[in-house]
């Protein structure tokens, strides 16, 4: 990817100069070239259109889940092992001259990252606001004034998504807060934290195995070395090979240095293009497209495998997101019969949003791929999780008294096929995605909200 700045010369109103910009310089126009999995920034095709309803419906309540925007970098552990191991190789005169400029970009990133680790960007806040926007213009008829609900984990960016994101409705909706789980009872949002058996299965031999098999397969080790090429000397290269202690606990290997590289490459997408290119931050220079392609495969196969379908679309992984089904499920049922309420807002993590999705069988987020390598080909974290990736029911209400209630989802407001069939799609009846849902729920054991926290911690 390369930003270039131009000097325009224009003089159309400057509404419409910025509609250009924004038209030029989202994160969509770059979607193509960058390749960065569940750290992708979110991407709305404002071309795409929606289907209309059937005759006589209308839009009147919603359920959603959504992840908090794109975020800086949330830790400093990819950047210190690029940046010591460039400063190493240049204090003993051992870098290219791609490799010096190389240093100069990271140590630009940790400049930009410093006293930020793990906040939204300006690009995360300002995909949020045009989600919430989106939502209220797309449907008029759902946000009556009557009342929203709204949750976040305790997490600060999904606390402050949710601020974000609410602030749309303010006008209608005066006395908008966002609620939250208490620290050490969040298994709405962050069931993943409650249960034994997933944290026994984070920790599994076979999961480990199969992620240090890619870092380590042949096609890592010879990427690594041609990319490792074009920044050090070959000396260097030799020494890095067999691995440089940058301290008691931490060999670093030629494929750990570039993989660290690659991590910050993904990370880029936190930021807007514009900020990119006023800090001359690109490293299209130092991967070819293939080595993207192969590297996102061996990073982003952790999330495929801790919080996608992996080896089983029904194993634990997936298993904990029952609660929040089943939260979705009764709010649903309490909005249709009391008619008091226009939305339930939730806001969280990938670690929600991807098993959810999975649970729901929604097309696209459930298939097993054997061989685990081939799991791109079935299941797109970019596609799945992205930053601001969000689930929402939408549910519609007939004129008619006698209609049934239909609902359509939308990942990532994309209209979505479900395991069911329906002759209206993507419109669904509502009590026969409802039983569909119910069933697998009592399958395991899952019917009452107040056992939650007991079978997250007896479940299998």
């Amino acid at each position: 990817m390369s930003f270039i700045k131009k000097n325009f010369s224009i003089t159309q109103p400057a509404n419409q100069i910025l509609t250009i910009m924004l038209t030029l310089f989202t994160p969509l126009s770059f979607s193509g070239m960058m390749i960065s999995g569940s750290k992708t920034a979110y991407q709305y095709d404002a071309r795409q259109s929606l289907t209309p309803a059937p005759s006589g419906y209308q839009a009147f309540y919603i359920d959603h889940i959504g992840r908090h925007g794109s975020r800086y970098i949330s830790k400093a552990k990819y950047e210190d092992i690029a940046y010591k191991i460039l400063v190493l190789a240049e204090k003993n005169n051992q870098l290219t001259e791609k490799g010096k400029l190389l240093l100069t970009q990271i140590t630009t990133i940790r400049e930009l990252n410093k006293d930020h680790y793990g906040e939204l960007s300006d690009l995360g806040r300002k995909d949020i606001s045009l989600i919430s926007q989106r939502m209220l213009k797309n449907n008029p008829t759902v946000f009556k004034g009557q009342k929203i609900a709204v949750i976040s984990s305790t997490s600060p960016r999904a606390k402050e998504t949710a601020e974000i994101f609410i602030n749309t409705f303010k006008t209608k909706y005066s006395k908008l807060n966002v609620n939250q789980q208490l620290e050490d009872q969040q298994t709405l949002l962050r069931f993943f934290e409650y249960s034994p058996a997933y944290a026994k299965y984070k920790k599994n031999r076979i999961i480990k195995n199969t992620l240090k098999s890619l870092e380590n397969d042949t096609k890592s080790v010879e990427m690594s070395e041609n990319i490792a090429s074009l920044i050090f000397t070959s000396d260097f290269i030799h020494q890095l090979n067999n691995g440089i202690s940058l301290s008691e606990n931490s060999l670093v290997k030629t494929q750990n240095f570039v993989l660290s590289v690659y991590q910050l490459y993904q990370e880029l997408l936190s930021f807007s293009p514009l900020v990119l290119a006023d800090n001359h931050l690109d490293f299209s220079g130092y991967f070819t497209q293939d080595q993207l392609l192969w590297f996102n495969t061996v990073v982003t196969a952790k999330n495929y495998l801790q919080i996608g379908p992996a080896f089983d679309s029904n194993g634990i992984q997936i298993k904990i997101a029952a609660p929040l089904l089943l939260d979705m499920l009764k709010t649903a049922d309490s909005a249709i019969a009391n008619k008091d309420i226009d939305a339930n807002l939730r806001f969280a993590h990938a670690e929600t949003v991807s098993p959810l999705a999975t649970l729901m069988e929604i097309e696209g987020t459930n298939m097993v791929a054997n061989p685990v390598t081939d799991y791109p080909s079935v299941w797109q974290a970019d596609k799945i999780i992205p930053m601001a990736a969000n689930i929402q029911w939408i549910f519609y209400r007939s004129e008619q008294a006698d209609q049934p209630i239909l609902v359509k989802v939308m990942l990532n407001e994309r209209e979505v096929h479900l395991p069911l069939k329906t002759n209206n799609y993507p419109y669904y009846k509502w009590d026969e995605l409802k039983q569909f849902y119910e069933n697998k729920l009592n399958n395991w054991g899952l019917t009452n909200q107040e056992v939650v926290l007991k079978w997250l911690n007896k479940i299998k």
